[in-house]
């Protein structure tokens, strides 16, 4: 039975590029920002747009390298592996980060498919299933997108 997983990845994929109830999907509003606009800090002490998108990338990461099994891989939080320095992200380089998120997305779907329903209640850490860490994932990036929304907002204000 696969009814759950669909719903998951259904979400996931509506958030990611879908049409989600709220309006624009995080790619839809990625694809309006350049590299200029992608490392600007319009707004004092928050993180720009860049980092944010790589951050996102990491934990859909640790989401992917679950679902592979890897139980060791870790992203420690408020570490510069969660949020990357803006010189380290600015030498990778926008279009890589893109990259970067558009291939863990793949990635997702495919070791989504994979899986079932009874899977998602397997506990893989403490208390937490794989159904709950999904859900954080999609979580995760609705709060992002709306983040990246108010940057490019303030960015365009700056201008």
């Amino acid at each position: 039975m696969k009814t759950a997983i669909t719903n998951l990845t259904h979400k996931l994929e509506s958030v990611y590029n879908g049409q989600p109830w709220y309006g624009e999907s995080l790619l839809q509003k990625l694809e309006r920002v350049g590299p200029e606009e992608a490392f600007a800090v319009s707004v004092p002490g928050a993180h720009n747009i860049a980092q944010i998108v790589a951050h996102l990338t990491g934990w859909r990461r640790v989401l992917s390298e679950r679902l592979k099994g890897n139980m060791e891989y870790q992203l420690d939080v408020d570490s510069d592996a969660d949020w990357a320095p803006v010189s380290a992200l600015q030498q990778k380089g926008w279009s890589t980060i893109l990259t970067e998120l558009v291939e863990n997305q793949r990635e997702l779907l495919t070791l989504l498919a994979s899986v079932t329903d009874e899977f998602l209640h397997t506990v893989y850490s403490g208390t937490d299933t794989y159904e709950s860490l999904i859900e954080g994932v999609i979580q995760h990036d609705t709060h992002h997108t709306g983040q990246i929304g108010l940057l490019m907002s303030a960015n365009k204000n700056a201008a």
